[in-house]
């Protein structure tokens, strides 16, 4: 193999830096756009929360009829809860969006940074091409860590919605019982304000305390996804070692400052972000050599590793998208043949996508004690006499090619077998005539069945891109989502045909579970 060293470093090293720093601006104007939806969403749910409040005056004032107020307390419980349900889906979805497009966006510019080095085989990549290349390096690196963050996120989320939630609740009970009306309660919720200096002296209210914490998670957790984007990428092409840059301004803190400059093995590499808000970045440390065959070479003593070249990368891309589609097309077809045709590997590729372990269980290794020592009872072993057990007779903890293949192919099996049912599931329903049902009784059913009958931002959109096909609507929030409905007369509940459709797919989804956990290795 070949391996070309860029020549003249310092000049090339200070292009890195550069893009690094170009990348770095970026990264944060799109923090700051997703703090903004999430923004506008909590914005909007407190809106709603004030409009509802509002019909319910007379709580203040606790009247004479306990039970009247009782009840209006559960009906005004319930209407909030479902705001409080929806801002949680729409928020969900932002979240969602902003880590894969952040961590996309760390391979991005991590490609770009070699274009702004011109370094060999990169410096002559176009933007298209590097897109292109970002489209390859996302379909070798492994995305745990992608699914990962976004799993995170939602926990911190979930955390921020739980406590606005209680907060509010807390906030109407304590006005309630002091005898405040609801416009002194409306108040003591607090806003979301947008303008800085007035949100400084806002003091701590239910709704600028999940502003802040919302926006915080924001702008640290897009990070936290753009920067693993830039590692998953230096890892997967071949990159040693990194560098800490943090922004050098008057808000660099002390833990940020000690690591600016220090230079680690890419597998070393401190945690980014160091703290909440924090604004550092990782780039490739020098000197680097570019391979121009398949295989980046094992750095030595005397020589850096070589880093493949973007053609290597699209080539290993490729092969990993054609043996993709044959394990699929293995696996949907469910025949032994076909599953028997496939190396290990390969199988417990299979099974880790479709939720088999590939380790072995205890009654897996009962089992097979039972075939080896036929005639002793091995059920009531366990702890280090079972495991003493195993290992006389040398058997593996990971399950062997054959019993992968079964459970493989009795998955797919049981699979169909739901498919089917959910099917007959929707076909029973429809027959039992709920389009012959009023609005109210559906509403109802859909209630007892956990069903909201608010529309979330996903269902509209999906309406709207019904209505206006060939349009991009993923974008739309606040406003420009409440013009998009207003255009079409779409209204904030599920209209009846939603509400079967709803219906239909959840018999059909429990009828279909029911089967996978009976066939469930």
């Amino acid at each position: 193999m070949i391996c070309t060293i860029a020549s003249d470093l310092t000049p090339q090293a200070q292009a890195i830096r550069e893009a690094t720093l170009k990348s770095l601006h970026a990264r944060d104007l799109y923090s700051e756009q997703i703090a903004h939806e999430l923004t506008q969403s909590l914005k909007t749910a407190q809106e709603q929360v004030r409009k509802v409040l509002l019909n319910y005056k007379s709580l203040g004032s606790l009247p004479d009829n306990k039970l009247a107020a009782l009840k209006g307390l559960e009906k005004l419980d319930a209407e909030i809860g479902d705001l409080m349900k929806t801002l949680k889906k729409e928020q969900t979805l932002v979240f969602r969006k902003a880590s894969r497009a952040s961590f996309r966006s760390g391979i991005y510019h991590g490609i770009g940074e070699f274009v702004a080095a011109q370094l060999p085989f990169y410096r002559d990549l176009a933007p298209d091409g590097i897109d292109k290349l970002t489209t390859s390096m996302f379909t070798l690196i492994d995305t745990d860590a992608l699914d990962f963050i976004v799993n995170y996120n939602l926990v911190l989320a979930a955390d921020v919605h739980r406590e606005l939630s209680d907060g509010i609740k807390r906030t109407i009970l304590s006005g309630i019982a002091t005898g405040k009306g609801v416009d002194d309660i409306v108040r003591d919720l607090g806003r979301v304000i947008e303008n800085k200096e007035s949100f400084r002296n806002a003091g701590s209210k239910v709704f600028s305390r999940a502003q802040y914490r919302m926006e915080m998670i924001a702008r640290t957790e897009v990070l936290r996804a753009h920067n693993q984007g830039r590692i998953k990428f230096y890892q997967q092409v071949g990159v040693q070692k990194l560098e800490w840059m943090a922004v050098e301004d008057e808000r660099m803190c002390p833990v940020c400052g000690g690591l600016d400059g220090q230079v680690f093995d890419i597998d070393k590499f401190p945690n980014i972000p160091a703290h909440p808000l924090c604004r550092c970045q990782s780039l490739p440390a020098w000197p680097l050599v570019v391979s121009g065959g398949e295989l980046g070479a094992a750095a030595t003593k005397d020589k850096p590793a070589c880093i493949l070249s973007p053609q290597a990368i699209q080539e290993q891309a490729r092969r990993k998208i054609e043996e993709e589609k044959m394990l699929k097309g293995a696996f949907e077809s469910g025949q032994i043949a076909d599953l028997s045709a496939l190396t290990v590997k390969q199988l417990q590729t299979l099974a880790k996508q479709n939720g088999i372990s590939i380790a072995r269980t205890k009654s897996d290794f009962i089992k097979l004690l039972d075939l080896v020592e036929p005639g002793v009872h091995h059920s009531d072993l366990s702890g280090a006499v079972l495991q003493a057990k195993i290992g006389q007779y040398n058997i593996a903890a990971l399950r062997g090619k054959d019993e992968l293949v079964k459970l493989l192919a009795e998955k797919q099996a049981a699979i169909r077998k739901a498919k089917a049912l959910e099917e007959a599931a929707k076909n029973a329903i429809s027959q039992e005539g709920l389009a012959a049902l009023s609005v109210a009784k559906l509403r109802e059913m859909a209630k007892d069945q956990g069903i909201p009958l608010s529309l979330t931002k996903s269902e509209v959109i999906e309406m709207l891109d019904t209505l206006e096909p060939g349009v991009d609507h993923s974008g739309l929030a606040g406003k420009a989502l409440a013009a998009a409905k207003a255009r079409h007369n779409i209204g904030s509940i599920k209209n009846k045909d939603q509400l079967i459709n709803a219906l239909e797919k959840v018999a059909g989804q429990k009828m279909a579970l029911r089967v996978l956990r009976d066939k469930q290795p």
